[in-house]
């Protein structure tokens, strides 16, 4: 059976603070403005590390997720929904030989650093895209 894997995102470095209002005016772009302290909130939420550990070994479909951390199947989508919109996982798209096709995640987290200023924390996110971490992902159904 041959498949193939679609991706939406290009490399990108962020830093996930509170922009000022001249970055805000100036960026205007699609990515999300999380604080540090939202983006915690969500690495410290029930599964989220294991669900980024296991998107972060190849590109998974939310099942095959679900099953390898023991959670339900709405609570990774949730999750998984969360990531996504923080930009720590990319979506693709599977193709199976038969036309059969489904969603598939892969973590692009690659460094999370968290400094303590005079304004409070500030968190740099280095993120990448899939396939600069492997060449060849195994795909699960």
């Amino acid at each position: 059976m041959s498949e193939a894997v679609t991706r939406d995102r290009p490399d990108e470095n962020r830093d996930v603070r509170e922009p000022t209002p001249t970055e805000r005016s100036r960026d205007g772009g699609d990515e999300p403005e999380l604080s540090p302290a939202e983006l915690l909130a969500l690495l410290d939420a029930e599964y989220t590390q294991a669900i980024l550990a296991a998107a972060g070994q190849r590109a998974r479909s939310a099942r095959a997720i679900a099953e390898e951390v023991g959670a339900s199947r709405a609570t990774v989508y949730r999750r998984l929904d969360s990531l996504q919109e923080a930009g720590l996982v990319e979506t693709g798209m599977q193709y199976d030989a038969d036309g059969h096709h489904r969603t598939v995640f892969e973590a692009t987290l690659e460094t999370l650093s968290i400094d303590v200023t005079g304004d409070g924390l500030s968190v740099t996110v280095t993120t990448s895209a899939p396939e600069d971490r492997s060449a060849a992902p195994v795909l699960d159904a």
